[in-house]
């Protein structure tokens, strides 16, 4: 067998990076602004040049990198010689790498495949000598091109098996250092992770691609729990890609190895390289740094900073303007719906949300799979909904019917909560390999892990026990533990152990970490209800047990405001002071949706009240105010006021008005400060 050793790609990246799809015509814009009379012109000259002279222009012009003026070329080539393979072949690959339109791409590679074949024969009449097709004229170096672009588009669009075929069929006749660290991310992609490790590390030993093949390595490294080898990898692929020079993808590298970090809760390490990520020339061509730093800011309750990123990620990503931003419209849906439920923002969410479980996404270039986000899109909808329930029940109306028409949706919120609980359980047994992401912070998950064991609270009780206790004792990282004592703790609760989840909650409660914010509000919020559920049915609680379960509720709010009330939990306070004579005095009743007024002896005990004014305007209307007094701080800590009418129209709004401010997100915690990241600077030192 004949093996030649040729150049494959056409300039654009080979690192792995989030791609998505576009329809099969061309519908994006890119036409360039171009002086009329100049374009008139450069048209007119185009129409008398041959199709060499036009693929030579548009070579020039990608080394330009004006590709929106190459396509212009190739697209006249095309009308000179629609029979010629090479305008076909040229446009695949504008539209795979410049533009991401993956199954336009797909369809201009088949196309040249066709024409090529008919005018040349395949790979097998050139492995057949004797074949009357077989001749020193073949253009290896065009076909090889071919192959390449052809298993690139096909693994672009979810097609590994066909995309294997492509590489092997590429392997019979070539070899190029890409190959190895491509066929083992395809191997990846179709589950068979030690042959992928092996055609990795034999690669290396023969040569390969050190940036492509090292970067491959260390997440396949990571898949099979030998992080710190995997760290090693992604070292010398950042070393690696800082040699390219200004050509260099060093984020892909450093992101990946951030997530590993991310894995050993070496959180501000991964920070780090997550935030390093982000500053590189490269850092916004894909998501994935800036989302991998959204969860981690996520999971903190940075929730301010998380959607800053994400708002810079889309201003940084616009920079491309021929890129079609479907590649990552899911992802940034489901990250923005997270962030908007967690500030309170419910209706906010549910269209995030409800765009994240509909958008196509392609996820060939990740190390994620449509399953994962399909899992994590459709569990999150449910608890959004089960929140917007919540929200509900503790909302203030204007009148009964008002109330009524509101309360009729609650049973069809819950319905379809319960629909996509059970959904999630299917594609968590059928499709994630028996639910593989249970294992904590798995490289690439969609899940948001601190809220992960509500979807895991209807799985049989038993089974599930037997699989968290597993967890327990084989994984040796103690960050993990506590997650998997609250998931276990969630499932007890659903299934009426509330004594049991109890003790696990309190042991989970003291092994979070201070910054963990968000898995100690579920925590919390899991305590509330364990604790809640074990008061005794038929005589009243004891004023120690209603002053834990106040101070657990004030701890709730202090950490997410909006964890409180999505629960269905009331904040506890002392009173509703009126301030005036002639506040009105349906406040306090209204206020009781949202307001648990305590018993006179915990008066004095509970952080707050809420002080309501109400004085005449110079418009002879009332003016009514209403403050959230923090009592250890001797302060009120925000205010809603707003004008009613002097039949009392819109007080109701304006309680609204207050409860949803009270419960919204209002600061970020400080961020810690950042460690050196050996793993860069390292490198860049030598």
């Amino acid at each position: 067998m004949v093996r030649r050793k040729l150049f494959a790609g056409l300039g654009f990246g080979l690192s792995i990076l989030t791609w998505s799809n576009d329809v099969w015509a061309d519908n994006v814009s890119l036409t360039p602004v171009v002086d009329t009379t100049a374009a008139e012109t450069s048209d007119a000259e185009d129409s008398k040049k041959t199709v060499e002279q036009l693929l030579d222009e548009a070579r020039q012009l990608f080394i330009l990198k004006q590709p929106i003026d190459a396509r212009s070329k190739l697209l006249r080539a095309l009308a000179v010689a629609p029979e010629d393979y090479r305008p076909h072949m040229m446009l695949g690959a504008y539209y795979l790498g410049e533009v991401a339109s993956f199954q336009l791409a797909y369809r201009y590679l088949r196309t040249a495949e066709m024409l090529f074949e008919k005018r040349w024969g395949n790979e097998q009449d050139q492995l057949d000598l004797a074949s009357p097709r077989a001749n020193r004229e073949f253009p290896y170096s065009q076909h090889a091109r071919l192959l390449f672009l052809l298993s690139e588009a096909q693994l672009n669009l979810d097609q590994y098996q066909d995309s294997l075929k492509t590489l092997d069929r590429y392997a019979k006749l070539y070899s190029e250092d890409w190959y190895p660290g491509s066929r083992a991310w395809v191997l990846m992609k179709l589950k068979r992770v030690d042959e992928a490790i092996k055609v990795a590390q034999n690669g290396i030993m023969e040569g390969a691609e050190p940036t492509r093949t090292y970067n491959i390595l260390g997440i396949l490294l990571s898949l099979k729990n030998n992080r710190e080898q995997s760290l090693r990898a992604f070292s010398s692929a950042i070393n690696s890609e800082l040699l390219l020079g200004s050509a260099n993808q060093v984020a892909t590298p450093l992101n990946n190895a951030g997530e590993v970090y991310n894995e050993l809760f070496q959180d501000r390490l991964a920070e780090a390289a997550f935030v390093q990520a982000i500053q590189l020339p490269d850092g916004c061509e894909h998501i994935l740094p800036s989302l991998n730093l959204t969860i981690l800011t996520t999971n903190e309750l940075r929730l301010f900073q998380s959607e800053r990123i994400l708002s810079d990620f889309e201003v940084c990503f616009s920079q491309h303007s021929q890129k079609n931003d479907t590649e990552h419209r899911a992802l940034l849906a489901l990250a923005r719906g997270r962030i908007a439920l967690h500030e309170g923002d419910v209706n906010g969410a549910m269209k995030s949300l409800a765009q994240a479980a509909d958008r196509q996404q392609w996820f060939g270039k990740i190390g994620t799979d449509p399953e994962d986000l399909k899992f994590a899109a459709t569990m999150t909808l449910a608890g959004g909904l089960e929140a917007k329930a919540n929200a509900i029940r503790r909302s203030i109306y204007p009148s009964l019917g008002a109330k009524a028409r509101a309360y009729f949706s609650i049973p069809l919120l819950e319905a379809r909560a319960w629909w996509l609980r059970r959904r999630a359980r299917e594609i968590a047994l059928d499709e994630l390999g028996d639910l593989e992401d249970l294992s904590l912070r798995n490289t690439d998950a969609m899940l948001e892990y601190p809220t992960f064991g509500r979807g895991l609270r209807d799985f049989s009780t038993a089974a599930f026990e037997t699989r968290i206790n597993e967890l327990l004792k084989s994984d040796d990282r103690a960050g993990a533990k506590p997650y998997y004592k609250l998931y276990l703790a969630t499932n007890y609760l659903a299934h009426g152990r509330s004594s049991d989840a109890e003790k696990l909650l309190r042991e989970a409660r003291e092994e979070f970490r201070p910054f963990e914010r968000l898995a100690r509000a579920e925590t919390l919020a899991r305590l509330i209800e364990a604790r809640e559920n074990t008061l005794p049915y038929f005589f009243s609680p004891t004023r120690a047990e209603q002053d834990e379960i106040m101070k657990l509720k004030e701890e709730l709010f202090q950490i997410l405001p909006a964890h409180l009330r999505l629960n269905g939990f009331r904040l506890p306070i002392g009173e509703v002071t009126k301030e005036t004579p002639s506040t009105p005095d349906s406040i306090q009743s209204d206020l009781s949706a949202a307001f648990e007024i305590v018993t006179p002896e915990l008066k004095n005990q509970a952080r707050f009240r809420v002080l309501a004014s109400s004085n005449p305007g110079p418009d002879n209307l009332e003016y009514v105010s209403l403050s959230l007094w923090d009592q250890s701080l001797n302060q009120a800590v925000l205010n809603v006021s707003g004008k009613v009418g002097k039949t009392g129209s819109r007080l109701a709004d304006i309680e609204q008005q207050f409860v949803e401010k009270v419960f919204r997100h209002r600061i970020d915690p400080a961020a810690e400060a950042l460690p050196r990241l050996e793993i860069f600077d390292s490198a860049l030192d030598r």
